[in-house]
């Protein structure tokens, strides 16, 4: 396989080898490669790439090739900063339960929701 290749500019790049651990106490696996000029820009793709989600605890990069694996900084977020997960469909599940657990909280407080306008059908 190739360690280094020519980016959309002709510019040399470096193939890097993306793993993650997925849980605690679990080995690094494979999940992927990219390609980047440098340790620094592997990391930050590695990240926006394959973790923004948050679908790991921590990841690391290796150059291919090579043996020495690169891991994020112990104090680093792995996934967004923000609350994403509408944009998954595991995102949805408890809604409409928190949404009946509001709707009876707010009736024994002697509040009812307002619906909006009585829609009239011609």
């Amino acid at each position: 396989a190739k360690r280094v290749q020519r980016d959309t500019q002709g510019e040399l790049v470096r193939v890097w080898e993306v793993f993650g651990e997925r849980r605690a106490a679990e080995d690094p696996v494979l999940v992927g490669s990219l390609l980047a000029p440098d340790l620094r820009m592997a990391m930050l793709l590695a990240r926006e790439s394959f973790f923004r989600r948050g679908e790991g605890l921590r990841y690391a990069v290796r150059e291919r090739g090579t043996d020495e694996l690169h891991f994020c900084a112990e104090d680093e977020v792995v996934g967004g900063v923000t609350d994403k997960s509408y944009r998954r469909p595991d995102g949805y599940v408890g809604v409409g339960a928190k949404f009946a657990r509001v709707r009876k909280e707010l009736a024994e407080r002697g509040l009812v929701p307002d619906h909006g306008p009585t829609p009239t059908h011609a």
